[in-house]
């Protein structure tokens, strides 16, 4: 393959900006109106992905370990997605759909680099093209060996914590392997769309997970305001690789900062650490208010439980929750990352962190500035808008937190 001319015309390519990802699905649907079912309803979230996709195959064109091992997750996590017929028959993602979406590519491209899209051009983008779909069906197929496409899972209870905040446990029909700290792709059917959740609990015997929802948008507040007992979800693939990391370095403390919802994924890291030797632990969980502290008492008993579990005087976990503003609060007051620095400098710590975009990046530009070194510190680089098998890639990439997300 021609890595330069491939990189050239795709640099081209991207000046025309989310009009080319319009146009490319536009053709799609076009090409394979089945396909058209098996996206949402609002695409801007879809176009961004896919421009981002793309932009790291072709900037890994020649690296054929990177380009394997991302076309390989890429195919697997593809699995899910399902489609309907004329019909109205379920139709699941097949070669065929891969034989259209190239053809929608190179119809894309040649609109979009007119005079520059040569034959010569043309037959290097069909053959990088050909290459990233025959490792995708692969990565596809060997999923397949060890995991279902997506899992069904039954609501076996809601709780409304606060108006805007539910939490919710689901059992799926077959096993669903995790890592605490990993987030997991969630549809709920009627809505035709994939949100990625983080599981609040380490992996139990009896299967079962779970999963903490602010109202934010659409699919949120869907599962707040209209999540019943009974009703189906449907669970794809984990991913994740920063937070899920948190046993690196066993032989260190480990500082967690959680904000929001984002105390999920931590409380399953406090839970997996609890059945091991008691490592030392402090979980910092930031609100606004005390009523914005949802967890505040499930977080107080998983503490209380500490010293007996490790057998130890003072038990291993600290949990201190802290707000902004709070009349009578008794507790700590100031922002989680202003809490965290006040208990310790955390320089030989390992710290985990995870809330808002917003609060992510506050949080790490606070703890950096205050000496703790970036590579201690975890974090998921992504947020819904982006792709997440991407996050593999970031992670092994520069320590640059200026667009760091959580879920």
């Amino acid at each position: 393959m021609d890595v330069v001319a491939l990189r050239q015309s795709w640099a081209q390519f991207c000046a025309a900006g989310p009009e080319a990802a319009k146009y490319f699905y536009a053709t799609l649907f076009v090409i394979a109106p089945e396909a058209r079912s098996m996206f949402p309803t609002n695409m801007s979230y879809q176009e961004d992905k896919l421009l981002a996709a793309l932009g790291h195959i072709v900037s890994h064109v020649d690296d054929e370990r990177e380009l394997s091992a991302f076309a390989h997750r890429l195919g697997a996590d593809h699995r899910r997605f399902r489609g309907t017929d004329r019909q109205g028959r379920e139709v699941p993602l097949g070669e065929w759909h891969y034989v259209w979406v190239g053809q929608a590519l190179l119809a894309t491209l040649e609109r979009f680099l007119g005079p520059r899209w040569t034959p010569q051009l043309r037959a290097q983008w069909a053959a990088a093209y050909e290459v990233v779909a025959r490792l995708m069906l692969t990565g596809a197929a060997e999923a397949e060996r060890s995991s279902p496409p997506y899992w069904e899972a039954e609501v076996l209870s809601v709780q409304r914590r606060r108006a805007d905040v539910c939490v919710f446990t689901v059992r799926p029909n077959y096993l669903c392997e995790y890592l605490p700290g990993q987030s997991l792709p969630v549809q709920v059917p009627q809505l035709r769309v994939w949100r990625y959740l983080s599981p609040a609990n380490a992996p139990r015997p009896d299967g079962t997970i779970e999963f903490h929802v602010r109202a934010t948008g659409r699919f949120s507040t869907h599962l707040v305001r209209r999540l019943r007992v009974g009703d189906q979800v449907l669970l794809g693939s984990p991913v994740g690789a920063a937070l899920s990391s948190y046993d690196r370095s066993p032989h260190l403390p480990l500082l967690l900062v959680a904000g929001g919802t984002g105390v999920a994924p931590l409380r399953a890291v406090v839970e997996a650490l609890r059945q091991g030797p008691g490592r030392a632990v402090t979980l910092v969980v930031g609100a606004k208010t005390p009523e914005d502290l949802y967890d505040d008492q499930g977080l107080r008993e998983l503490a209380s439980t500490s010293a007996w579990s490790s057998g130890g005087v003072g038990g291993w976990l600290r949990y201190v929750p802290t707000v902004e503003v709070g009349w009578q609060w008794a507790g700590a007051v100031g922002t989680a990352a202003d809490t965290a620095l006040r208990l310790g400098s955390w320089r030989d710590t390992d710290v985990l962190v995870c809330g808002s975009p917003e609060m992510t990046r506050e949080t790490i530009g606070a703890l950096v500035a205050a000496g703790v070194p970036a590579d201690r510190i975890l974090a998921e680089s992504y947020d819904h808008s982006l792709y997440p098998p991407l996050a593999g890639a970031a992670v092994a990439a520069s320590r640059d937190f200026t667009g760091t997300a959580a879920r």
